[in-house]
Order: C-alpha cells, then structure tokens, then sequence
C-alpha cells in the first residue's frame, strides 16, 4: 500500500501497488494495520468526491478545524445528511460538485478565503453560467459550511462574497396555455395539484404536503402550514378558500389532497413534463410559473399590493399575538380570492375539460380583468362545456354532468 494524499482525519487516498484505482485507507490501532476500501475510481477528482463520501458515513462528525477539514468533506457531508433530503436535492448535488470543479484539488474549509472565492467566480463566468445561478452555487456552498458550523463540526464559520441577484424569472403563462394544459391527459392526482395551484398561488413542496385535515371549508380557509412545521423564511399563509376549489377539496374526505393511491406524492415533476409534452407547451411552462403567472395576474386587476404579498406569504400579519386570527375575518383577502375565481373562470372556459363546477359571481372591483377578456360586474358567469368531463371528480360519481349549485 503507498499513500499518496495527506489524510483527511484518520482516512487518506491510497492505491494497492499495481492498481490504478484509489482506495480510502485508514490505520486501525486495534490491528495495526493499515486497512482499504476500494472507492472504484482512478480519476484523482471523482477519488477526492469519493474518499469525502466515504468519510462522512463512517466519521463521527466531530470537531474540525476550518484549516484542516477538506471542502469536499463538509459540502459532502451536508448534502448526504441534509440536501438531498429537499424538493431541489438534484440541484444541490450539481452545484456543489461545480463548486468543487472549479476550486484547487483539495482545498479546505479555511483555504476558501474571499480571493479564491473571486477566482471562483470568474471560472464559472468563464465557463458561461449566469449571475443567478452563480450566486445559487455560492448559497448552496456557504450553506454546507454554515450547516457544519451550527452542528458543532468546524471551529469556526467562514465569510461569503456578496453577489449580485440574476435577472428575476419573467416567464408568465398565458388563460389558453394553462387551459391547453389543464385539458391534456393527466392523471388525477397531477389534475388537483394544478388546480390547487392556481387557489393559492403557491410554492409547489406546500401543495404537495397540503392535507385535507388543513382545509377549513366551514371557516372557509387553507393554512398551508402543516401542524408541527415552524413558519420559515418561505412563510406558507392561510388563505381564503376561493368558490371554484371547494368542490376539489370536498372530493377528498381525508389526507393528503393531492394523492397517488391513497399515498401522498412526493415528486411532480414527471407527470408534469409528460402533460406539458402532451399539451404542447414548451418547457419554460414549470409549476412555479404558475405562481408566477398568478401573481401577476393579481396585480394586473387591481388587488392592492399588500394583499397580493399576504397571499403569497411573502409578507404576512404578525402571528405571535392577533395576527394570528386575522385569517377568520369575513373579507380576508378577498379581492385576492375573487381575482383567483376570475382566472378559474378563463381557463374553465378556453379548456375542453371543466375546471369550475359552480358559477362565481364577479366583483365590480374587478372589471375588465386582462384574462377574461371584459366581463361585467355583479353578474354570474355561466359556462356552454359544462359536461362532467373524463377524468373530472364530481360529488357524486354516478351523475353525468357537474352539478351547478344554486
């Protein structure tokens, strides 16, 4: 056995003589004897992504200092224990490595100083990537470093360049391309998350995680928070129950509303891609662009700004003391709940499959809304394709068309 790098704690990078593969090594004091487990590699940086690998699920996550600990150990580390157990686990496994890719073989926590961290940047601009997702790679970096120092794993945290913002996603989805998708073939459980998407305008991990137990319908509310989470940064609101989703939520007596075989989903993004391929749309048509497309139409008719960021949790009451219960007052959000129902209507009626089972009367507050094409105010919006539709839930399965509630 030869070694070949400096150790990394008690584990080092070393090759059997005659092989060209690594190995992570270590000395057992028990045996005294130096002892291998082949990391199935002869590239000298997949062997240095393996041997940190290797070390953070057999290390026992003691204290390091920043000057000794490998870089590639900590972001390791964090994403195995922490990364890729979130909604964008593929993306931090890609800009970690891209991270490393660019910085010198081997460096430590204490080496990333701010000079490297400059030189960093300008590799990755060399290489074409874009101010945002630059400062993407560097958050997801420094929140590795930062999640080893709050576990008592480095002796001490590290500062991170400030980078610019990229440009802001401006992709907004058009009433006929969401209509074109709502009426692809999809399965039932992709059919509700749309819906509920264009209800809350939400994040889509919320309306993953969101319950039937979570839907207040005699209150006439959504707490998108679940019971237990604490109320993060991503702030997830409660949220008046517009007219067109009640009868989506009412179909599921229980658990999770958006639901594959009884079982809660936890990843969309396939069936998406498959319905969107099926509907024609190109691939910038995400379901975060729904979020987006909704909350731009919020403002396009007229809801006051400070409801539109109540709505969208990104600027809520002061829940510690009566804020709290501001969600139970008769008008909560409610020219924000109206606009919703407004666009429910559109897509309803450029799609070929029925989206709103109940007829939604129009608030003169929101005359002439964009997405409508100018309907009148204090009127009831009825609907020529009001059939049930394949694939439609209804209240009672054995009826031929939705009922229309009077």
């Amino acid at each position: 056995m030869r070694r070949t790098t400096e150790p990394t704690g008690k584990y080092f990078l070393g090759k059997r003589r005659g092989s060209d593969n690594w190995c992570a090594c270590w000395y057992d004091s028990v045996t005294r004897q130096t002892k291998r487990a082949s990391l199935g590699t002869s590239d000298p940086r997949e062997a240095e992504i393996a041997l940190a690998r290797f070390v953070a699920e057999h290390a026992t996550g003691q204290m390091q200092t920043a000057r000794d600990v490998p870089l590639a150990e900590v972001v390791t580390r964090y994403y195995l224990r922490q990364g890729q157990h979130v909604r964008s686990q593929g993306e931090n496994k890609i800009v970690l490595r891209l991270m490393l890719d660019v910085l010198p073989e081997g460096i430590t926590v204490g080496e990333l100083n701010l000079d490297q961290q400059k030189q960093a940047v300008r590799k990755l601009q060399d290489k074409g990537y874009a101010a945002g997702y630059i400062k993407r790679i560097f958050t997801i970096t420094k929140a590795a470093v930062n999640w080893a120092w709050n576990n008592g794993e480095l002796d001490r945290p590290m500062p991170f360049l400030r980078l610019p913002d990229g440009e802001p996603r401006e992709r907004v989805a058009t009433v006929e391309e969401m209509a074109r998708f709502f009426s692809a073939e999809m399965p039932d459980h992709l059919r509700m998350f749309f819906v509920l998407l264009i209800a809350t305008a939400s994040r889509p991990e919320a309306i993953l995680q969101l319950t039937r137990e979570q839907c207040d319908l005699e209150r006439g509310f959504i707490d998108l928070n679940p019971p237990g989470r604490e109320r993060t940064k991503k702030r997830r609101p409660r949220l008046p129950v517009a007219d067109f989703v009640r009868p989506w939520i009412e179909s599921v007596p229980t658990g999770p509303l958006v639901a594959w075989h009884g079982k809660p989903v936890q990843k969309i993004n396939k069936p998406w891609r498959i319905a969107r391929a099926l509907a024609g749309l190109p691939d910038d048509i995400t379901p975060y662009t729904i979020r987006h497309t909704i909350t731009t139409e919020l403002f396009a008719r007229g809801v006051p700004p400070g409801e539109i960021s109540c709505f969208t949790g990104h600027d809520l009451p002061n829940f510690r003391t009566t804020g709290r219960y501001v969600h139970v007052m008769p008008d909560y959000l409610g020219n924000a709940c109206k606009a919703v129902d407004e666009i429910a209507n559109a897509i309803s009626r450029a799609a070929t499959r029925v989206m709103v089972t109940k007829t939604v009367r129009v608030s003169s507050v929101l005359d002439e809304p964009m997405m409508a094409g100018g309907s009148s105010s204090n009127r009831l919006i009825l609907f020529e394709n009001l059939g049930a539709g394949e694939g439609i839930r209804t209240l009672d399965p054995n009826l031929g068309k939705v009922v229309l509630y009077p």
